[in-house]
């Protein structure tokens, strides 16, 4: 009984939940020999300001209001 779990960012409709939901049900399906029927989908959507990526949030990114931070670690490299 395959479990998929899906966060994505806040906003998608139902019609492209719905279009998630069967893709990755058929595409589980066929690989893992089992019923339709047998996978559970659960799509979380997560507001952008909970959402964060390289250090910043999400709807800051969205917004162009910031830029990502370069990396912390050059492993000895001169910027």
């Amino acid at each position: 009984m395959p479990v998929i779990s899906v966060d994505w960012w806040k906003g998608n409709d139902r019609a492209q939940r719905q279009e998630l939901v069967e893709e990755l049900t058929a595409c589980v399906s066929r690989i893992a020999g089992c019923p339709e029927e047998a996978v559970t989908v659960i799509v979380r959507d997560v507001a952008t300001d909970h959402w964060g990526k390289g250090g910043v949030l999400a709807d800051a990114l969205l917004a162009g209001a910031v830029s990502r931070p370069g990396p912390q670690d050059t492993g000895g490299q001169q910027p």
